[in-house]
């Protein structure tokens, strides 16, 4: 009995100094997961950092100097379709007139910065898609997971603009559009 009673003793002594040495480890682990989900970028590496001067849509935005950043993975209405205007406002009343991070993926056709876009740690263009406030731009986005999630999370639960079940994916919306300017010519 004595000895059971000591190689318990013994085992938990042991857990409790691996528990102990292995603390710091779990804590820079978890770390790293926020970062990647983008819960706190605070010390994500090439991050920059702009004001937003300007929302143009649900997917575009101003910083104070003159950068374009055109949100990565995302797809949102056009103003003048159904569901962009909530989308505009939904991010301006995210982000408009505040300081921001991004990090730069690429440049588009258009000479946009195309990007990841952080408010106060929080990855707004995952945020959009959360909110039912655009799609998700498979195209351009294909193993972004999180992006697939969370906008299927919103048409799974008819959020935002996904109340609406003819609400029309933005760049089927944007093709129609050019076939009827293509007609008038």
């Amino acid at each position: 009995m004595k000895k059971t009673f000591n190689l318990k003793k013994t085992l938990l002594t042991i857990l409790l100094g691996v528990s102990l040495i292995s603390c710091g480890k779990k804590q820079n682990f978890f770390e790293k997961i926020k970062n990647e989900t983008g819960i706190k970028m605070e010390q994500k590496q090439n991050l920059k950092t702009g004001h937003v001067i300007k929302v143009y849509d649900g997917d575009t935005i101003t910083l104070e100097d003159k950068t374009r950043i055109r949100f990565y993975g995302i797809d949102a209405p056009e103003l003048k379709q159904k569901g962009g205007k909530f989308s505009q406002e939904n991010l301006y009343n995210k982000i408009y007139n505040k300081k921001i991070q991004y990090e730069v993926i690429s440049v588009d056709r258009y000479g946009r910065t195309v990007a990841k876009v952080y408010y106060k740690g929080e990855y707004i263009n995952k945020y959009m898609l959360e909110s039912g406030s655009a799609w998700w731009y498979e195209e351009y986005s294909k193993n972004d997971k999180d992006l697939e999630n969370a906008f299927e999370n919103a048409k799974k639960n008819r959020i935002g603009i996904f109340k609406d079940y003819n609400i029309k994916n933005p760049s089927e919306y944007r093709r129609e559009m050019k076939e009827i300017r293509n007609k008038k010519f």
